[in-house]
């Protein structure tokens, strides 16, 4: 009998010993499972048949606002906006048809009472006596559709501004135009993505405007000035084009993205206006005037196109360089001197310069007014030997 009974004793100490591995992988486990579900990146939970909460982890708690316990026993739809919840209904009608649904997003109520946007993902299960289950996680994805409606903002304001706008890759291939580009061009927008730049341009614009305006781009960053265009019927127009380079996160060019400006209206203006309104690029080259620089000089639009503004001063060149490189260097200046004719005559001619400045303070050109003095009273200031402006 001690035999036998000195054996079991040793089976039993065994069995308590394997007891006791056992109870400490249980631990382990159930360590473990807090790791995993309660503390899981999303909210997790389970729903009884009539939609209320059975069970939660501290996630979706948190994100709540609330104690696990008081969410236990609460019917879930009632976290749910008003406005979302046919959408949370819908949802589960089809996990009736089908044991996954698809992903819902859906606004539920959170800290303080606020509701924040969650992505919903849900499937049927049942418990171990058969009864009805469904097992969700809710994602907090509040950033994501905040960045999506600030994107549908922008796409929107991109795509009804009244400016034409299109980005292009190094390559000068459309990735995108928006409709103002478009239109003016005579092309939906579907049309043009992946077409080349040069379908917006003559063969003759290309190479007296086009390249030579992309290569100050590609010198400086970005460029402006008047462009020709073609329309898809064949139609040219000139539009003012304001260019630049666009750069990803690593700096790295990714293409060009220009706008442009119908002068239409704005060239009405200038043609309304007695006296001669001009523009110099950097280079001090004519970009844009009006029809009075065509009457006083006797020039056509055609020679005075990127006319270096020395070319209008003979005697009084030099006043016209100590002029411009005033303008330069003060910002502005005012100036009379004697403007040179297409018939070679030189005619009393007064002149303001202001500079005009890229964002990054490189000089980007000269606006200003010049008056045909001829015909003026003279001013008593020198003696009356110039006319009066």
């Amino acid at each position: 009998m001690k035999k036998g009974e000195s054996h079991l004793k040793e089976e039993l100490r065994l069995k308590d010993e394997e007891l006791a591995r056992l109870r400490r992988q249980l631990d382990a486990a159930r360590e473990r499972y807090f790791d995993l579900y309660d503390l899981a990146p999303a909210g997790i939970f389970t729903l009884d048949e009539g939609g209320a909460i059975i069970e939660t982890n501290l996630t979706l708690a948190r994100m709540l606002g609330l104690e696990k316990d008081d969410l236990l026993r609460r019917p879930f739809a009632d976290l749910v906006h008003p406005d979302d919840r046919a959408r949370f209904a819908g949802h589960c009608g089809e996990a009736s048809d089908q044991r996954v649904p698809p992903p819902v997003d859906l606004r539920v109520r959170g800290v303080g009472g606020e509701h924040f946007w969650a992505r919903l993902e849900s499937r049927l299960g049942n418990d171990l006596e058969g009864r009805l289950l469904r097992r969700g996680v809710l994602f907090d994805v509040s950033e994501r559709v905040r960045a999506q409606e600030d994107l549908r903002r922008l796409r929107v304001a991109v795509d009804q501004a009244h400016d034409g706008l299109a980005f292009a890759d190094m390559e000068g291939r459309i990735l995108f135009v928006n409709a103002t580009w478009a239109r003016e061009h005579g092309y939906s927008k579907k049309d043009l993505i992946g077409k080349p730049l040069s379908v917006f341009h003559t063969p003759e614009q290309l190479e007296r405007e086009v390249r030579p305006f992309n290569k100050k781009v590609l010198e400086l960053g970005s460029w402006t000035g008047e462009v020709g265009h073609v329309h898809r019927n064949g139609s040219v127009f000139v539009r003012w084009m304001s260019t630049v380079l666009l750069h990803d996160d690593d700096d790295k060019v990714m293409g060009f993205l220009g706008m442009t400006v119908d002068l239409s209206e704005r060239q009405a203006l200038l043609q309304a206006v007695p006296d001669v309104v001009y523009r110099l690029d950097a280079d001090m080259r004519l970009s844009e005037w009006n029809q009075a620089l065509e009457r006083i000089s006797g020039y056509s639009s055609e020679e005075i196109r990127g006319r270096s503004a020395l070319d209008f001063f003979k005697s009084d060149r030099s006043a016209a360089e100590s002029g411009i490189r005033e303008t330069v260097e003060t910002g502005r200046t005012f100036r009379q001197a004697r403007l040179l004719t297409r018939s070679g005559e030189e005619i009393p001619f007064s002149w303001s310069g202001c500079a005009v400045r890229a964002a990054d303070g490189r000089l980007a050109g000269l606006v200003g007014v010049g008056r045909d003095l001829r015909g003026l009273p003279p001013s008593p200031e020198d003696g009356g030997r110039t006319p009066r402006p």
